[in-house]
């Protein structure tokens, strides 16, 4: 993997968290689905999603670190902090659990990327990629999911 692609991926992962802790208004719920199909999108394009010494052993890691980002992104999501302005639009924040499960996110992607690289399994970009889309797009569900449940402005 070269530098470029590392810190393609770095400033996605930096906008994102950006995004979380800054405090933001919710946008269409329509949109929340786009990053992450780019994110897909190029990660497929840029292949190495199976390691071909070990294809099923890659696949089974790949959805592993899938299954985990998502679901580490929708615990996210769900302790955002979330509210509604005067003005009825919705605005999202980061909190100190949100922090905690960005850290347990890192941890959980260095272990399983550690696992991989045990057994001869060399990350390449794509699958990085694939993981980090699953990960904004739970976040984004979740919020929306609760966006619903916010009383309207008084």
């Amino acid at each position: 993997m070269d530098i470029a692609r590392v810190l393609l991926i770095a400033l996605v992962v930096v906008f994102v968290v950006a995004r979380r802790f800054g405090g933001r208004p919710l946008k269409d719920r329509d949109r929340l689905w786009v990053l992450p199909a780019v994110l897909v999108l190029v990660g497929v394009n840029d292949g190495g999603l199976v390691a071909p010494a070990h294809p099923l052993l890659s696949l089974v890691l790949l959805a592993a670190e899938i299954g985990a980002a998502f679901g580490l992104g929708l615990l996210m999501g769900r302790a955002m902090t979330v509210w509604r302005e005067p003005d009825g639009q919705l605005w999202a924040k980061g909190n100190k659990v949100v922090l905690a499960l960005f850290a347990l996110s890192l941890a959980t992607r260095a272990a399983l990327a550690l696992l991989g690289h045990a057994v001869g399994i060399t990350p390449h970009t794509g699958a990085l990629l694939l993981p980090l889309a699953g990960w904004i797009l739970a976040q984004g569900l979740a919020l929306a999911a609760r966006s619903h449940r916010v009383p309207a402005a008084v």
